[in-house]
């Protein structure tokens, strides 16, 4: 059985769980090693995978010395690497080279044209590695022109016929499959109201806002997945009180792996992998990272997605492909008010590009 290691270091979840979604699917036939350093590898569990991991708060000399220690003194048959071709913090860059007898892949999500140039990657990647597969992320990724990229659809750590239905989903948001809290009875007594709030230069707006539903009616069920770096948590926990205020006959439910300052401990479920429980939503409010972005899409439950600056990730251009994006809290709960409205068809399948990307690399061994 061939070794396949992962190279999945970055402090959010986007690394790891696409990582996972690979290695998952490999596992049949593969040892797989995940090495990373996100703080949430231990909430997230293995997937069947070896996951090694490098503390988050060691510091950047310590990490490289043992991002070194493990590339060229472990045994493995082929390299991933994930994002980074020079890895986060450029120590590839002169390991990679000492690497020619094995297969070396890039996962190549979509990252600024400015990364790309500063450090000239196009002649290092066609340098360095024997393969690059783009997972989702579509023709325009600033290194998909190069002559061995492939293409698969995006890498999901959940098949469609492994998802439960949506009646299981709610129970493992705590809910009955009414969408209601377990303890608590169903309301009365559905109208509408205007809710008038003002955006950035005292312009006025205003959301209609669905108030109680009869008894027997389903409550909408709003998901806030607080994914992201920690220190974005609390922006989710004020953003679920007012959706709260804003749809008092709805549910709103926090997904997030510890409850974020400000989110009422009723809110939150922490529960993974998240996208388990997305079948439950009929509206998801949170960022545009590559997982939440491409879970929603493939699930078919419409994603209101905050695009958060990162320093290699270009949020806003996912967003604005795949999602409805917007920039204030107002301007969520206007469209999560429009999404409520709505009758959304998902579908019963999806292609899980993870399945595709196992047969690609295992090519490079031929």
């Amino acid at each position: 059985m061939s070794i396949w290691l992962i190279y999945a270091l970055g402090g959010g979840w986007g690394h790891l769980t696409r990582s996972l979604s690979l290695g998952r699917m490999a596992t049949r036939y593969h040892h797989v090693k995940i090495l990373t350093n996100t703080p949430y590898a231990t909430y997230l569990g293995g997937e069947g995978c070896d996951v090694q991991i490098i503390a988050p708060d060691v510091g950047f000399a310590a990490t490289c010395e043992q991002v070194r220690d493990v590339l060229l003194n472990t045994r493995y048959d082929c390299l991933i690497v994930d994002t980074f071709p020079r890895g986060l913090g450029g120590e590839l860059a002169d390991i990679l080279p000492q690497l020619k007898h094995i297969p070396r892949i890039l996962v190549h999500r979509d990252i600024t044209p400015a990364y790309i140039h500063r450090f000239e990657l196009r002649s290092f990647v066609k340098e360095n590695f024997d393969a690059v597969i783009v997972p989702g992320d579509g023709e325009d990724s600033p290194l998909a022109d190069l002559p061995i990229v492939y293409y698969t659809s995006p890498w999901l750590i959940r098949n469609a016929e492994e998802l439960p239905d949506r009646k299981k989903a709610r129970s493992l948001l705590g809910l009955n499959a009414l969408g209601l809290d377990c303890d608590r009875p169903s309301g009365s007594n559905l109208r509408l109201r205007q809710r008038p709030f003002k955006k950035k230069g005292g312009r006025s707006c205003f959301a209609f806002i669905q108030q109680t539903p009869p008894a027997g009616v389903r409550k909408k069920i709003i998901l806030v997945c607080a994914a992201g770096q920690a220190s974005e948590l609390s922006f989710f926990g004020k953003l679920s009180t007012h959706l709260d205020a804003a749809f008092p006959e709805a549910t709103v439910r926090v997904l997030a792996p510890v409850c974020p300052e400000g989110c009422p401990p009723q809110f939150w479920v922490s529960y993974s992998p998240g996208i388990e429980c997305l079948p439950a939503a009929d509206v998801v409010v949170g960022g545009a990272g590559y997982n939440t972005v491409y879970e929603c899409a493939a699930v078919g439950v419409p994603l209101v997605a905050f695009a958060f600056k990162r320093l290699y990730d270009r949020q806003k251009v996912r967003a604005l492909r795949c999602a409805y994006c917007v920039e204030e809290i107002e301007d969520a709960i206007a469209t999560v008010a429009m999404l409520q409205n709505q009758v959304s068809n998902r579908p019963a399948d999806y292609p899980n590009g993870a399945v595709e990307a196992v047969r690609l690399i295992e090519k490079q061994f031929t």
